[in-house]
């Protein structure tokens, strides 16, 4: 009713100024809309009835206006003649066959690099605009703002040169990538002997009624096509693919393209149920190869979870708790510190079981947001020069009991909307905080899943030709 633009706004990242903008907007229905109402009851006499043939002009003592004939469109006539005469020039038209498999010849690399130019650096830009105001981007996390809705959290800021790193247009890179990929996907290969030779190779123990759950929903998921339904602009652009049972995102990391599947859950199962759970996170991903985003392999996150001790230790100076910081003045948390840096230890023979080796020295940025300011980064080593930032964050759930919120471990540190779930590599006992402890400390730590190569698994382009149900 107010002509807000629904299919833009991206809930739960307002700005306050635009929340404020937002609840203006309330007072349309509840205040000017009973202003309209009251004023059409009280001047209810000065509107003609709908069967008055008398002008308004002629109620004054006016001459009647009347319009010509030329002018006006005769529309009573358009129904009564027959589609031949309303509708001409069908011999002239052309008949072609619409193949949804064409797809225009472009490298990864030149995708990846227009994904980045325009992808979105501040919270108004939406998913079509580009701001004009100035730009900053974090030199510590790799958060971007600009000047107008930067501000808090804090961060190192520096200007971003849009002159000597220009931007692309989020319009142009989207019809690029729409003609770049196909409409239509299937995943080939998935059967019930391959998961199960897939958990016997991994030689994981799963409960029965668990596997039975997460197989069938993965044979759900490989038994129909997938159709792209739209481009998501944000940090990273993504695509999104659907299916009655399934959906497929392409995410458009500069470092690390990959593509996720995920099953969805049948409608009888129970909210609370341990396979929605289970599916809440994908059951494969396809790792795309630098020849092309068709290309690559499959693996699969068998739902086993593994339980690794590892070694932390705090180490470089101490620094105030976020609980200091914010101003608490009760004495356990008036003088609190921290490590300003922590030292993670992995045993030599369970490294191989981690999707990335997350031990190292990780970098406590304070000032880049996040829940509890509990974010540290992974000080890269050189061989992880080209490889994404590794962030370990709190991570609280939606709903739930904040005791049991726990560290993680993951290449992402954004916010999440509603039905979105971060990549997580392996995340910490709920019970561990940062904290001033001296020495090295013993720590659980859970690996969600095991993820299991299947090369004979393959992501193929579907044409229409090959749709039966159509």
């Amino acid at each position: 009713m107010q002509g807000l633009p629904i299919d833009e706004l991206l809930l739960t990242r307002e700005t306050e100024d635009q929340l404020a903008d937002l609840a203006g907007n309330a007072m349309s229905t509840t205040v000017v809309g009973a202003s309209i109402l009251a004023v059409l009851v009280a001047g209810m006499k000065l509107l003609k009835a709908g069967d008055d043939v008398e002008s308004y002009e002629e109620k004054k003592g006016l001459e009647r206006v009347e319009e010509e004939e030329d002018d006006a469109m005769d529309v009573d006539q358009l129904p009564s003649l027959p589609v031949e005469k309303r509708i001409v020039g069908e011999d002239e038209l052309v008949q072609r066959p619409l193949d949804l498999s064409v797809t225009t010849d472009r490298s990864v690399h030149e995708l990846l690099e227009d994904a980045d130019k325009s992808s979105r650096l501040c919270e108004c830009e939406g998913r079509k605009d580009i701001t004009t105001r100035e730009l900053k981007r974090c030199a510590d996390c790799g958060s971007s703002s600009c000047i107008k809705c930067g501000g808090r959290p804090e961060h190192s800021l520096h200007p971003i040169d849009t002159n000597a790193n220009p931007r692309l247009a989020p319009a142009t890179f989207m019809r690029e990538l729409k003609s770049t990929l196909p409409m239509c996907l299937s995943v080939s290969g998935i059967t019930l002997e391959l998961l199960d030779d897939l958990k016997a190779s991994a030689g994981v123990t799963i409960p029965e009624k668990r596997w039975r759950g997460w197989r069938a929903a993965v044979l759900r998921a490989a038994k129909f096509e997938l159709r792209f339904v739209e481009p998501k602009r944000q940090e990273i652009w993504s695509a999104v693919y659907q299916s009655p049972v399934a959906s497929l995102e392409l995410l458009l990391h500069p470092q690390q393209p990959e593509w996720r599947l995920y099953a969805k859950p049948e409608e009888s199962e129970a909210a609370n149920s341990e396979i929605r759970h289970l599916l809440e996170s994908p059951i494969a991903r396809f790792t795309c190869a630098s020849s092309g985003l068709l290309k690559g392999r499959w693996e699969f996150a068998l739902p086993f979870s593994t339980e690794v001790p590892i070694i932390i230790e705090g180490v470089g100076e101490k620094v105030p708790a976020w609980e200091a910081r914010l101003g608490l003045i009760e004495d356990e948390y008036k003088d609190l510190v921290v490590y300003s840096q922590i030292q993670i230890t992995l045993p030599a023979d369970d490294i191989s079981r981690f999707d990335r080796d997350i031990s190292g020295v990780y970098t406590l940025l304070d000032k880049c947001g996040t829940a509890n300011s509990a974010l540290h980064k992974k000080v890269p080593t050189k061989d992880e020069v080209a490889l994404p930032s590794l962030f370990m964050l709190l991570d609280p759930t939606r709903c739930g009991e904040a005791e049991k919120d726990c560290f993680v471990f993951s290449i992402s540190k954004r916010r999440y909307e509603f039905g979105e779930t971060r990549p997580i590599i392996c995340l910490l006992d709920h019970k561990w905080r940062q904290s001033n402890i001296e020495g090295p400390e013993e720590v659980v730590c859970y690996l969600p899943c095991k993820w299991s190569k299947a090369e004979s698994v393959g992501l193929q382009v579907r044409r229409l030709s090959d749709d039966h149900n159509r």
